[in-house]
């Protein structure tokens, strides 16, 4: 590795590795670095803008994606309500069991994306001045709405309706969020985002992971062979990178694409934009045979709740130390027809009789078979298929802290939906503003 850079990436998920190389195609001295633990990572990834496609020449690395068939939610009762990419397919499958939201749906679209997008593009008094042109949006006033809660919010459109619960469900469930507390509303718009869709890589592509190292290569992305270990302030402008192999650099900043890889390297400052109850879980599950999946679509993205307060009790059992019963579980099929489950509602440390204690390997067993068991209520067959489980559990309590507290010029990006289109955009302001 060189010993000076303008950027270091840290991360190994999509967003990351396109940031890396968006970075070093615009001319920038970039190093990329693994968090040295895992991330929130699946199959599927938030899409990646045309623009950056054409910018980073993608197609020629292999890189082929379909947009994930469909959002799914599973309800406890047995029913299911489904959104698609295009608005048009969401209004004609919502018309055959909910009129009024079939009605609604193309205005909610509309509308939260202009929201979304006077919040990114202008400042408060600009956006305020956006919104009170559109006399006829009954929902948003001005952008305070967005530091409420993301309940009354969609209130504003929906209530007593399955999709409600669908919209919270996939709007609020990565982010660990119950939708009652002040500044949920923010994951609203975003989720509405045109990238905010995720993308898989067509069966027998590269996989999209494989295909953005391909490009960070070819771009000149110097990337290390060890996590980092220690990163302190040199000098004014500067910071000294010393990796796990004893190999030191210089960069002028550092870059987190989002906080689960800011926590997993060691980041503790990350705390400020993490999730409330700090901790999230991956689980992959290996099948020895295959099940039938939901609806009989394996390319869908699932979220298994019960019902529409799900995420505030599942909130409010991590916020006390427990993991919930009726967890929420995000979940999707791989290309081999395994399974890749992921919960933000964990709790960092647990409560017992009034005091808090680490995770221990019961624990750990107690959290898989949760997980399993909230799976197999929605796959008929599941439990006996099931070859091997590897659960991960990621969180700051765990993580190695204070590796950066001496660090300068350390950047953050909030947990996005659209967090490839996002952490480009930022990487890009960051270097312009240099």
């Amino acid at each position: 590795m060189a010993a000076t850079y303008d950027l270091m990436v840290i991360g190994d998920d999509a967003p990351s590795l396109c940031a890396a190389a968006a970075a070093a195609q615009s001319g920038a001295a970039t190093a990329l670095a693994a968090t040295g633990a895992v991330t929130f990572g699946g199959p599927s990834v938030c899409d990646i803008p045309n623009a950056v496609w054409r910018r980073l020449d993608l197609q020629s690395f292999g890189l082929d994606t379909d947009p994930v068939s469909a959002r799914i939610t599973l309800f406890a009762n047995g029913e299911s309500t489904a959104t698609f990419q295009k608005t048009d397919d969401t209004a004609n499958a919502l018309r055959e069991t909910d009129s009024e939201a079939a009605a609604l749906w193309p205005d909610l679209v509309d509308d939260f994306r202009v929201l979304g997008d006077a919040s990114a593009n202008s400042g408060a008094s600009g956006a305020t001045t956006m919104l009170a042109q559109l006399d006829s949006r009954r929902a948003f006033v001005d952008l305070g709405r967005l530091t409420g809660s993301g309940s009354e919010l969609i209130d504003d459109y929906i209530n007593g309706s399955p999709l409600k619960a669908h919209v919270k469900a996939h709007a609020l469930a990565p982010f660990g969020l119950g939708g009652e507390e002040a500044g949920s509303a923010e994951a609203l718009p975003d989720f509405f985002d045109e990238y905010a869709w995720r993308v898989r890589a067509k069966s027998g592509a590269r996989s999209v992971i494989g295909a953005l190292r391909k490009a960070c290569e070819v771009y000149g992305v110097d990337a290390a062979s060890a996590s980092v270990e220690r990163a302190n302030a040199d000098g004014a402008k500067h910071n000294s990178i010393l990796f796990g192999n004893g190999e030191k650099i210089r960069t002028r900043y550092i870059f987190f694409a989002s906080p689960d890889a800011a926590e997993a390297a060691g980041y503790d400052a990350a705390g400020a934009t993490a999730s409330a109850n700090g901790g999230r879980a991956v689980m992959r599950l290996k099948l020895r045979d295959t099940v039938e999946p939901p609806a009989g679509d394996a390319r869908a993205l699932f979220q298994v709740i019960d019902d529409g307060s799900a995420m505030k009790n599942a909130r409010e059992d991590a916020l006390t130390g427990r993991i919930s019963d009726a967890l929420p579980v995000e979940f999707e099929f791989t290309d081999k027809g395994d399974i890749v489950a992921r919960t933000s509602y964990i709790p960092a440390q647990l409560q017992e009789e009034g005091e808090w204690r680490d995770w221990t390997g019961q624990d750990r067993q107690m959290l898989s078979s949760t997980i399993v068991n909230r799976l197999a209520s929605r796959i008929d067959g599941l439990h006996g298929k099931i070859k091997k489980t590897d659960l991960k559990i990621i969180s700051q309590a765990g993580a190695e802290k204070n590796k950066f507290s001496d660090a300068q010029n350390i950047i953050v990006q909030p947990r996005r939906h659209n967090a490839t289109a996002a952490a480009i955009a930022l990487i890009d302001k960051v270097l312009a503003d240099d």
